[in-house]
């Protein structure tokens, strides 16, 4: 028998933690034009399963104060960005029915009239069951 060592090549553009620290890469941080201070917020649709977008909801430049999800870079002056924020954070780890840490992919950027450039979260593989045929 053969068994594949690495089964999936693709890694994680996000990452969730149960504490409420958010890990974004530069490749997200990217595609969003992030900037220290931008608010980060997630909408979630009303389908089942349900799909989670990934946006902007203030730019730096417009926010007075201390916000919830504001983002920074995580190391000086780092491309990848880190926020804190537990409602988030919890949130999705429910979703993917996970206990310590999640970390997803992101789809193609989109654009939805009420929320500007989004990026879908793929939380798929965690909100489907997944049918095995126990038949070889």
């Amino acid at each position: 028998m053969i068994r594949q060592l690495i089964t999936n090549t693709r890694q994680g553009d996000i990452t969730f933690h149960a504490d409420g620290r958010i890990d974004i890469t530069a490749h997200v941080a990217g595609t969003l034009h992030l900037q220290r201070g931008d608010v980060l917020n997630i909408a979630t649709t009303d389908d089942t399963p349900a799909e989670h977008y990934l946006y902007v909801a203030r730019r730096a430049g417009d926010t007075l104060g201390r916000h919830a999800g504001a983002c920074k870079p995580a190391k000086g002056n780092g491309h990848y960005f880190r926020l804190h924020s537990k409602r988030l954070a919890c949130h999705i780890l429910e979703t993917c029915q996970k206990q310590q840490r999640v970390t997803l992919c992101v789809g193609c950027p989109t654009h939805i009239d009420s929320l500007g450039t989004a990026l879908p979260l793929i939380t798929a593989p965690f909100q489907q069951t997944i049918f095995i045929d126990p038949q070889p």
